[in-house]
């Protein structure tokens, strides 16, 4: 596995920069960390296998354990073929109030043909007066499979804090093949109405979106269909604010409501579910979730 440090030679000093780059490939049908490059705080803490079929399970770390203003983060995560990677963190990552300066995250995933990845970090807690700025671009090749999330929680709950200064901004697009299937954008600032509004947020604190794009063999309407509407009933039965859609052959999930737990439980209860459909796999939680 290389291990490679990058150079900050061509770094602007204006910002505070972090990059962290990560290969995954199947080695003997088991998938490996066969690259890791890193500039800055951001690491990978460990690699377990803790299923039969050697799907490899990573934790990325970031130990300021938040984005500050003029931070600016880099991940690449690249997936080979026939791999299969869980990419997690250990805990709610966080955008701090801004010293004036804006923070930026730009995450660029590429799956290759026939490997999967789950992309499934925890929630991120927008603090008031923070000024960030993100964004997901997923590229996967015709038969990469791929599951994941956004979980984002308006201000400190505990503290119940409200977005009342800041700004936030979140793209994120999935292509297949280079064509687009989901453009997803969202951008508010502090007191918004769009916080308010019943066409928005709603006076709500949590919302999530899900995504997951099936195998090749199981992008036919009727496979989809009916994995959706087992899907519903399960929802229905957590009694979660949970809606879901298909676009084209993804299936959409979203959640608005107060409760990151019950989001997070949602959204790994229809992983959970999709996992055994698409990959005959147990649902498998990484162990951080239980720490």
């Amino acid at each position: 596995m290389n291990h490679l440090v990058l150079s900050p030679s061509q770094h602007n000093a204006q910002y505070w920069y972090a990059k962290l780059e990560l290969g995954f490939k199947c080695d003997q049908k088991r998938t490996v960390l066969h690259h890791r490059k890193h500039f800055g705080p951001v690491r990978v803490q460990k690699m377990l296998w803790p299923e039969k079929t050697g799907v490899c399970h990573a934790i990325i770390v970031h130990p300021p354990a938040g984005i500050a203003g003029g931070d600016h983060l880099s991940f690449q995560i690249d997936v080979e073929q026939y791999a299969h990677a869980v990419v997690t963190t250990p805990g709610a990552g966080k955008w701090y109030k801004s010293n004036g300066k804006p923070a930026f995250q730009h995450i660029h995933i590429h799956v290759k043909n026939h490997a999967i990845l789950e992309w499934l970090p925890q929630e991120t807690i927008l603090f008031n007066g923070a000024n960030a700025n993100s964004e997901t671009i997923v590229h996967l090749d015709p038969t990469a499979s791929f599951i994941g999330w956004d979980l984002l929680v308006l201000g400190r709950q505990a503290q119940q804090e409200k977005f009342e200064q800041g700004r936030y901004q979140n793209h994120f697009k999935l292509y297949r093949n280079q064509t687009l299937l989901v453009a997803d954008s969202l951008s508010f600032v502090g007191n918004d109405r769009w916080l308010s509004s019943c066409l928005g947020m709603n006076g709500c604190a949590v919302m999530g979106s899900f995504w997951a794009v099936p195998p090749e063999k199981f992008r036919a309407n009727m496979h989809l269909d009916e994995h959706i509407d087992l899907i519903r009933e399960l929802i229905m039965r957590m009694n979660t604010p949970v809606t879901l859609t298909i676009l084209g052959d993804v299936i959409c999930a979203r959640y608005l409501g107060q409760d990151v737990r019950q989001c997070h439980d949602a959204f790994a209860a229809i992983r959970a579910r999709l996992r055994r459909y698409w990959f005959d796999l147990d649902e498998e939680f990484p162990r951080i979730w239980r720490t």
